[in-house]
């Protein structure tokens, strides 16, 4: 093939070009510090790039989330451990209360220093993190307990004659891993509860069939109720949601069918029809006209046992008062000790969550070392390596600007010679 002087010149200027435009590129890299300054130069990096910063961006956020949560939990672990300390000196008044060698002014004293315990227990109640409340569950503005004061004339004062829970049982979900999540509320039905609970419904449910499909909340479990369910698919839908909850059936005089709730775990049942439904309350668990109020709307007549954790305080500090050694040396201790057993497994359950985020938030401090090296090598080069690529094609250009020189300075008289 026949090499004319514009072929030659096209390929010296077509080199010197690609020379410069490598040796502007190498400089440019070394000025920013990064590989690739526009994506169609490296899509591969690019895409490398987007994967690890979305992914450092998600260990953030799920360790904000842990962080947060921990706090919550750590709040309410030190909470149980106050707790536990004023139910341990209401054990001891009762014991020594439940001795004959102490009368009746000693025992009004020791009721008075129950009343303290109780009080003090309603002040850790309204224990809050970041202005919200720990023991509300989701109502994280509203404190969880009202008190409800009264004259005694025995005591002499006013002091607490009741405790109201205003709080829910929702759960507080927070995610520490994509589709993980974790349950860090420690609601009030809960943690201040001291004994099982179970409700008894005196109302015939033998012939009770749903007119239409309805939901019922059972604590946080949504138990859906079909048209035509009778009371008897109504307790194993119950069941079926595998709560903490059990429905069973007892019979009334003339075969009449009740149905029961009992707990797994001693909490304060929470119920409520929802959208308008009426199942609970046709069914003489809910107080009519009380549906969609979960705190305290129990039906009048139903029969309710268990015992909170200010209840039992409130049944020690009164068999003091009425100088009841028999009541205070067994229903009362009773209660007592069954209130430490439910907060030791309440503070236990807080303890293992913080323990699981302490080590989550770990694992994303390494994987934060990793992608940050990843990220890093993908995007960062090395400068003595490209220090040594621009000096090669700094060389070039000047090797190649030199061979132009000579090539196309040339005049016909060069030809001549």
């Amino acid at each position: 093939m026949r090499v004319t002087e514009q072929a030659q010149f096209n390929r010296t200027v077509s080199t010197i070009k690609r020379n410069y435009s490598e040796m502007e590129a190498s400089q440019t890299r070394l000025s920013t510090g990064q590989r690739v300054q526009y994506p169609h130069q490296n899509v591969t990096a690019t895409i490398n790039s987007i994967y690890y910063k979305t992914r450092m961006s998600s260990v953030d956020r799920y360790q904000n989330n842990i962080v947060d949560g921990k706090e919550r939990l750590s709040v309410a672990h030190d909470s149980m451990s106050a707790i536990t300390e004023a139910l341990n000196r209401a054990r001891d008044l009762a014991v020594q209360g439940a001795n004959s060698t102490y009368g009746a002014d000693d025992r009004a004293k020791m009721a008075m220093e129950v009343e303290e315990m109780i009080e003090r227990i309603y002040d850790i109640s309204k224990t809050q993190s970041k202005g919200e409340f720990v023991f509300s569950g989701t109502s994280i503005k509203t404190a969880p307990f009202r008190a409800f004061y009264g004259h005694d004339e025995k005591a002499g004062r006013s002091i607490i004659k009741s405790v109201m829970y205003e709080g829910d049982g929702n759960p507080q979900n927070r995610e520490i891993e994509n589709g993980q999540l974790i349950n860090v509320a420690t609601p009030g039905n809960y943690a201040f509860w001291g004994t099982d609970m179970e409700i008894i419904s005196t109302t015939d449910a033998s012939a009770y069939v749903a007119a239409e499909n309805q939901d019922i909340m059972i604590d946080d479990m949504v138990i859906n109720i079909k048209q035509g369910d009778n009371i008897e698919t109504i307790v194993q839908r119950i069941n079926d949601a595998n709560g903490n909850v059990s429905a069973s059936i007892g019979d009334l005089k003339g075969g009449q069918k009740v149905i029961q709730l009992k707990t797994g775990t001693p909490h304060k049942i929470l119920l409520q029809d929802l959208a308008g439904g009426t199942v609970l309350q046709d069914i003489g668990l809910v107080r009519v006209g009380a549906a969609n109020t979960p705190e305290n709307n129990y039906e009048p007549s139903a029969l309710v046992t268990g015992k909170s954790v200010f209840e039992s305080l409130i049944y020690l500090r009164d068999a003091m008062l009425n100088d009841d050694v028999r009541a205070i040396g067994s229903e009362a201790l009773g209660y007592i000790d069954s209130s430490l057993d439910n907060v030791a497994t309440v503070q236990a359950n807080a303890s293992s969550k913080v323990t699981r985020l302490d080590m989550g938030y770990t694992s994303f401090e390494d994987q934060k070392l990793a992608i940050e090296e990843a990220l890093a090598k993908n995007e960062n080069i090395d400068y003595a390596e490209e220090i040594v690529n621009f000096n090669m094609w700094q060389y070039a250009h000047n090797a190649s600007l030199q061979t132009a020189g000579r090539l196309l300075g040339r005049t016909l008289m060069d030809y001549l010679r």
